[in-house]
């Protein structure tokens, strides 16, 4: 992923290096100040980076398993980054590989909408996912899910966004911006009928009409003053360079396997952000 400033070594997570860059700064600062309060604000960012990391161990954990190691992961303005020291050759593998992160995110997602239910005093666990649904994407109806008097607002909204947050995390990144998770999917399923640099040309192709669309949303955004269009419009530039890069690199791959030239890194952006980080009243009180 583009270091746009200098990166720091935080820690080790199953014995892989985890950078931070330090344009997720910039996150940061606009969580806290769209947040609705500071303190929902930092929640916010806090969840959004570990939600990123974990989602950054299911591709990582996953080429582990099929003998791929990770040379690092680092989070930056544009979100995570994978760095595997070779690529799985398979299809299958990486098919898996790809697929590991989103399913983290979706994991996650149920993860924040069962800590929702748990919070309520009425309602189910189908309300808890309604709730989280409804206020995402506004086109379904609200859960009846209801909580105390005097339950924190803070806990509630934070878990509702880590729930909510990895819903769109996942979603998005299954979208066919190759070289992000969706079009390594695609990629996977073209390579059982094409060769590897073919499947990957075709990849790259609908990469980047997506990042075109992606680009002139995140313009849109700008012009009518939505937020976050000028990450769009950078992920929407990542996504066209990369997936160019990548299909460099598959003509150059050794059909021996061990991976072509570099590293491959397995990417995950954010969705769009749009109001990820307003605060959302979904609370429900009953006397």
């Amino acid at each position: 992923m583009p270091r746009f400033f200098t990166k720091f070594r935080i820690c080790e997570l199953f014995g892989i290096p985890l950078y931070v860059d330090m344009s997720f700064a910039f996150i940061l600062l606009m969580f806290l100040f769209s947040g609705g309060s500071l303190e929902l604000g930092l929640a916010a960012a806090l969840l959004l980076a570990i939600s990123v990391v974990l989602h950054e161990l299911g591709h990582s954990l996953t080429a582990r398993a099929f003998g791929y190691a990770t040379r690092d992961i680092t989070i930056s303005l544009l979100g995570g980054c994978a760095a595997l020291i070779a690529l799985p050759r398979k299809a299958s593998q990486e098919f898996l590989t790809a697929i590991a992160g989103p399913a983290v995110s979706f994991a996650l997602f149920f993860i924040g909408a069962f800590l929702l239910w748990l919070l309520s005093y009425a309602g189910g666990y189908g309300d808890a996912l309604l709730t989280v649904l409804a206020n995402t994407f506004s086109i379904f109806p609200d859960g009846d899910l209801y909580f105390e008097k005097g339950t924190s607002y803070f806990l509630i909204n934070s878990v509702y966004f880590l729930s909510s947050m990895n819903l769109m995390l996942g979603l998005f990144n299954l979208l066919p911006g190759f070289p992000m998770d969706g079009g390594r999917v695609f990629r996977s399923f073209m390579c059982a009928f094409l060769p590897r640099a073919r499947a990957t040309y075709i990849a790259m192709i609908v990469g980047r009409v997506f990042a075109v669309l992606l680009g002139l949303n995140g313009l849109n955004a700008i012009v009518t003053g939505g937020s976050w269009g000028f990450i769009r419009i950078l992920i929407a530039i990542m996504i066209w360079q990369e997936g160019r890069r990548e299909y460099l690199l598959s003509q150059y791959e050794s059909p021996w396997g061990g991976g072509g030239p570099g590293v491959w890194r397995a990417r995950v952006s954010p969705p769009p952000y749009g109001g990820e980080g307003d605060e959302s009243d979904i609370t429900k009180n009953r006397d």
